[in-house]
């Protein structure tokens, strides 16, 4: 008869916990908007490291390079934070990018040199990050679950610091190349508008208001402006 009582208070006390253990499963669940949010922020970040890994594969730029590996680590971490809260919400999150993720990788892929990095810090890099933003500052606002909404503010900071990064380096990128693509805007022999050169210094801009270049029409190097002779004094007068 001891037995019998011992078995079913045990039983109850399985029971209860059991419920216990279901009740608070279903007091984490979380509502559709949340799983969305969740996933995709996991979508942001497993876009980030893929872009970044092919950053380092193929781009020679070490700035661009620098940046990708900081991406990888910074959005790796990301990714398991929400991985975590995924699973404590009992929520499955997808193993791979999205199609558009994919699409944007493989133009990636068929991209090299400049042309690569320039793309790269454009689409992975400021727009990538634009969209993250945007993702962390409206699941902070619209979360329903308190775990959600301190994993966005957990997040925001990170993506605000690469965005700023990554604005600075693609405008770096951009008048780099420019300034060598239009040479050196110093002083480089053609001198500067209203700038008289040295004596004997010869413009090579072909810029014939310089007095100095022969062709000049007030060069006296200039054959079809020949040299006058001086004017000959006044005779005196006694």
């Amino acid at each position: 008869m001891d037995k019998a009582r011992m078995w079913q208070r045990g039983l109850g006390a399985s029971l209860l916990a059991a419920l216990l253990a279901a009740g608070g499963a279903s007091a984490q669940a979380l509502n559709k908007g949340d799983e969305r949010l969740l996933n995709d922020l996991a979508q942001a970040n497993m876009a980030e490291v893929a872009a970044a890994r092919i950053a380092l594969q193929k781009s020679q730029n070490e700035q661009v390079r620098s940046f990708a590996q900081q991406m990888i680590d910074d959005h790796g971490k990301g990714l398991d934070a929400v991985r975590q809260v995924a699973q404590n919400k009992g929520l499955t999150l997808p193993a791979e990018p999205d199609s558009k993720q994919k699409a944007m990788a493989q133009q990636l892929q068929g991209l090299s040199g400049e042309q690569f990095d320039r793309q790269y810090l454009e689409q992975a890099g400021v727009k990538g990050h634009r969209q993250a933003h945007a993702l962390v500052s409206k699941a902070q606002k619209q979360a329903k679950d308190a775990d959600v909404k301190a994993l966005a503010a957990q997040l925001q900071p990170t993506v605000e610091q690469h965005l700023n990064q990554v604005q600075q380096l693609n405008a770096s990128l951009k008048s780099g190349t420019a300034a060598g693509s239009s040479g050196d805007a110093g002083r480089s022999g053609s001198g500067q508008p209203g700038e008289r050169l040295p004596p004997g210094e010869r413009d090579s801009s072909g810029n014939l208001d310089n007095p100095l270049h022969p062709a000049s029409p007030t060069s006296s190097a200039n054959p079809n402006n020949p040299a006058k002779p001086a004017p000959k004094p006044p005779p005196e007068r006694y």
